[in-house]
């Protein structure tokens, strides 16, 4: 029968242990949108390094108890949440291209249902 203190001690070192792996910071770059000010990009920032780890904090908790995954996986969160965040808020996620037109199409390979002009017609199936 576990006594008190140890369902405690217990209860505690899994709560740590899931606080150490917490990403601190997020591992990628955001940049000012246009017209963004310094203070408001320090200000959303602030704002989405805390949503961040809100999210990450939910996500974590909603992971299956048996669920094995990385050290790395946190962090993946972690910047995810963030760069949503930021880049609702109208600043720049570098790989993130807005207002870029599509590359044109490339040239389809002709329908194989016609032979090429110039080609002999395949043999008749036999009878």
């Amino acid at each position: 029968m576990m006594t008190a203190s140890r369902v405690v001690l217990l209860v505690s070192i899994s709560l740590l242990s899931g606080c150490a792996t917490m990403p601190a910071a997020p591992s990628v770059l955001a940049l000012p949108g246009s017209g963004t000010s310094l203070e408001q990009f320090y200000t959303d920032d602030t704002a989405c390094r805390q949503w961040a780890v809100q999210r990450t904090q939910e996500t974590a908790q909603g992971a299956p108890a048996d669920q094995a995954y990385g050290a790395g996986v946190p962090q993946r969160w972690y910047d995810m949440a963030y760069l949503q965040c930021m880049y609702a808020k109208g600043n720049r996620i570098p790989w993130v291209q807005t207002g870029s037109p599509l590359p044109p199409p490339t040239a389809s390979p002709p329908s194989s249902s016609s032979p090429p002009a110039g080609a002999e017609p395949p043999p008749a199936p036999a009878p």
